[in-house]
């Protein structure tokens, strides 16, 4: 069958060179689509309608930054695919989405590309979907490496399990996205991550570990101060709460805040750089989203520090010693301060988003954090 080339967007949808009110930005969509297709076929469609883009615009292409690869079930697809579309400005360059049918027998492709803005601010984001069998997930490295662009980095992404698939692509994928919360248990999560950092060589975006990132950066920010650091190294106590379906993120902050301080296992127990105990608790509670809900340090010196979920950011709490406890000063009562940490959470939209930028930078401490919790997961 031969492919069926459109300028026409799907229904409800704004045709080329309608501008959209809201943001005066001009879209195009062109689309292309055939069914019983190989992938030469795919790659020759993506370079016509670049050519014809090329023209149309009279003017150079927008450089690209990044493919994404994910396998997706079929019956599946549309959640992904709406995912996807929240991450606004940080979607890739070229997204390849693949559906897995368990009873298909051959290929089938759409290949769109969406133009916005006009001049120096026009993007274009390409989406490939292709319809697959299971049968294909053991080749498909075959299948995608004429519609990856190479001279960017690939990522590929896959929600469903499909370890077949991700075998395949080794060779095509420089990073892998995972979510470590959707493992049989937190154990499992952490091996099947670490297997393939170690032995596999790639470097691996969880999305665990960046719902963190905030907690992560406002405690590492409270601690900053030179006056502050005795109490970072004298860690007495750590709680964390978590949403019930992520455990995984709390024991990766953990890791991190023990990665960082040295902490270290003996038997069942938990001691920092000086051999001091470290007590560690994680409590669930069901805040409603993904992530963490609230972190308490408290220190040997009297000292502690406290962040929860507020409207609007990040509720504070930070209670200081006054002077030298072992000195003159000992005793006195100690001053608390409480505060919101504005700057709302984008939930989901926002660390997908995270993720998708995250593979252009180098490792941010996942690695470290990652191997520290596995070992305080085996000694508590």
């Amino acid at each position: 069958m031969s492919g069926d080339h459109t300028d026409r967007p799907p229904a409800g949808e704004p045709g080329p060179g309608a501008v959209l009110d809201t943001d005066a930005l001009i879209v195009e969509h062109t689309v292309w689509q055939q069914d019983d297709v190989d992938p030469a076929a795919v790659e020759q469609a993506m370079r016509a309608l670049e050519r014809e883009r090329f023209q149309r615009r009279s003017g150079g292409l927008q450089a690209r930054a990044l493919n994404l690869v994910a396998i997706v079930d079929a019956d599946y697809a549309g959640e992904i695919a709406r995912r996807l579309e929240g991450i606004g400005r940080n979607a890739p360059s070229r997204t390849i989405l693949i559906r897995v049918h368990p009873k298909r027998k051959g290929l089938s492709a759409r290949v769109t590309v969406a133009t916005q803005g006009d001049g120096a601010a026009e993007a274009a984001n390409e989406l490939v979907m292709l319809d697959v069998a299971e049968r294909h997930l053991t080749r498909l490295e075959s299948i995608i490496d004429p519609m990856v662009m190479t001279d960017v980095p690939t990522l590929v992404w896959a929600p469903h399990g499909h370890g077949a698939a991700l075998e395949s692509l080794g060779e095509i994928a420089q990073t892998v996205m995972l979510d470590t919360t959707d493992a049989a248990d937190i154990a499992t999560g952490f091996d099947e991550a670490a297997g393939l950092i170690d032995p596999r060589g790639l470097q691996v975006v969880d999305l665990a570990w960046l719902r963190a990132t905030p907690w992560r950066l406002r405690l590492a920010a409270h601690y900053e101060p030179a006056h502050r650091r005795a109490g970072l190294w004298s860690i007495r106590d750590v709680h964390v709460q978590h949403h019930p379906g992520s455990e995984a993120a709390a024991w990766l902050f953990l890791g991190w805040l023990g990665n960082r301080l040295n902490w270290r296992c003996e038997g069942f127990r938990v001691l920092d750089a000086a051999g001091h105990d470290v007590g560690l608790r994680l409590t669930p509670v069901d805040v409603g989203v993904q992530g963490l809900a609230g972190t308490a340090v408290s220190s040997r010196d009297g000292s502690a520090f406290a962040l929860g979920r507020n409207p609007g950011g990040l509720r504070a709490r930070r209670l200081d010693v006054q002077g030298d406890q072992s000195g003159p000063g000992a005793g006195e009562p100690a001053v608390e301060r409480q505060w919101t940490v504005l700057g709302a959470s984008r939930g989901e939209a926002g660390v997908l988003g995270r993720a998708l930028r995250r593979t252009l930078v180098p490792d941010d401490g996942y690695v470290g954090a990652l191997d520290t919790a596995r070992r305080l997961l085996s000694c508590t």
